[in-house]
């Protein structure tokens, strides 16, 4: 099976594309960079292009295209590049294959966990609650309503909401177990917040079975069963790495000075159900921070 996978050079995109091949499918790859590799097609939403060929024999869409959220502070410029680059390019691929009259068996598009709001609440989000009202949830609301137009072409069509992505190296792990490894723990508001995390192993198996099991379809919570909060992940770097470690705690409103309205994002968040996905028959491989840090962590691995 010949698979597009748009996004594939970013943090989940090339753990993808080693398990697609290792798995035997074929992969090609949008960029907007012109490449050697026959593989790589170019693109260009801010000049509605697509190389045509990309799709030639594709059976299905893996789309995870879109700029860092956590990267730099979220000026309104910033804001602009991370809703053009889910947004426009989402629309774009719609629009490309209602046109050309592509064939498609499923469609399978990233999003995230912030759909549901930084507002606290006791809540645990499932995947048919309303969406908050902050910038992440409307980037992540906006950016939905552009996927799910897949079904007007009857093609299945798979939302895929990510919690923080753990992995080896690189990422959200990377940035926090830096200054653990020195003996400090910085604490980002209270620490109280929830920290939605999933491994990126498990990350990875949800969007092999999005395409191998036809019963996917709609929208999944891809977060680890258990809920942990930012001081309990903290907590748990330190004692895998065994280091003592003195907590410093980073007020909220020195935050918003460094980041701006993205610290509200970095100090909030909430309780996420992944029923979901185990009803589906989903069997996480790492289901608590144990197990996880423990594998991503490891001087053995």
């Amino acid at each position: 099976m010949k698979i597009l996978l748009v996004g594939g050079t970013g943090l989940i995109g090339t753990s993808l594309k080693k398990e697609l091949l290792n798995k035997g499918y074929e992969v090609h790859i949008l960029s907007r960079r012109k490449s050697e590799d026959s593989k790589t097609f170019l693109w260009n939403n801010h000049e509605d292009y697509i190389d045509l060929k990309a799709f030639k024999g594709v059976s299905g869409i893996i789309n995870l295209t879109g700029a860092n959220i956590a990267e730099g502070r979220w000026t309104n410029k910033r804001k602009e590049v991370l809703y053009d680059s889910r947004i426009l390019s989402t629309r774009l691929l719609f629009e490309t294959i209602k046109k050309n009259k592509i064939e498609l068996s499923f469609f399978i598009n990233s999003s995230a966990t912030g759909y549901y709001g930084t507002k606290k609440s006791a809540q645990i989000f499932k995947e048919n609650d309303v969406s908050g009202s902050d910038f992440l949830a409307k980037l992540c609301v906006d950016w939905e309503k552009e996927a799910l137009r897949f079904n007007e072409l009857n093609i299945r069509t798979v939302i895929i909401r990510t919690g923080i992505v753990l992995t080896k190296s690189q990422g959200a792990l990377e940035k926090m177990k830096l200054p653990i490894k020195f003996g400090i723990l910085p604490i980002f508001g209270n620490g109280k917040h929830i920290f939605s995390w999933i491994h990126i192993d498990d990350l990875i198996s949800i969007f092999i079975n999005s395409i191998t099991n036809k019963n996917f379809i709609g929208t999944y919570n891809a977060v680890a069963p258990i809920n942990n909060t930012y001081l309990e992940f903290n907590n748990k770097i330190a004692e895998v790495l065994q280091k003592k470690v003195i907590p410093i705690k980073t007020p909220t409103f020195i935050l918003s000075l460094v980041f701006g309205e993205l610290a509200e994002t970095l100090t909030n968040g909430n309780k996420i159900n992944a029923e979901k996905l185990t009803n589906e028959g989903f069997n996480f491989k790492y289901k608590d921070l144990d197990s996880a840090l423990s594998s991503l962590l490891s001087k053995k691995k």
